[in-house]
This record gives structure tokens, C-alpha cells and sequence, in this order.
């Protein structure tokens, strides 16, 4: 399953190189990988691929991801969606 998570940096190249120092962290989300993006200079996207959504949900609400985002200077606008849906062409 995929999950994206879009929110507003105080920089990209200081949340790029903080997220991935969070690898524990998403190990516990049940995460495989994750994907990053940049919209401009100041909002980001990760997506990513994790097995048990629940799990990802549960962990994403504790303070423990709060204190991380905080680390990587999100600055708010922190939005979730789970892609439950597939459109094949």
C-alpha cells in the first residue's frame, strides 16, 4: 500500500538530508521504501510503501514522528493520504 505525506520546510536540502536519518523510525511504520519530492523550494512529498497501513497511521500520530518532523524543520501544512485506489489505463 501507499501513503503520501506532503508538508511546507523551512528547507528542502535540510528535510532531505533529516529524513533520512529517520530509518528506524519507518521501519517501525512497516515502511520498504520512500520516495521524495519537491513542489518548489519549500514544500515536500515523500510516498511511501509500507505493509500494514494501520501500523504506518498508528506511529505517524505519535509524538515520536512529531519530534522527528520537527528535526527536519516542517514547518506545518502536513497532510496525509493513503492511495487506495488504482486507475489502470
Amino acid at each position: 500500500m501507499l501513503i503520501a505525506v506532503r508538508a511546507e520546510v523551512e528547507s528542502v536540502d535540510h528535510w532531505r538530508e533529516k529524513f533520512k536519518t529517520h530509518d528506524d523510525l519507518f521501519k517501525s511504520q512497516g515502511v520498504s521504501l520512500a520516495h521524495m519530492g519537491t513542489a518548489n523550494d519549500k514544500t515536500v512529498i515523500a510516498v511511501f510503501e509500507t505493509n500494514d497501513v494501520d501500523k504506518f497511521v498508528r506511529v505517524f500520530n505519535d509524538p515520536a514522528t512529531a519530534e522527528a518532523m520537527s528535526e527536519d524543520k516542517i514547518t506545518g501544512g502536513v497532510e496525509m493520504f493513503i492511495l487506495d485506489e488504482i486507475f489502470e489505463l
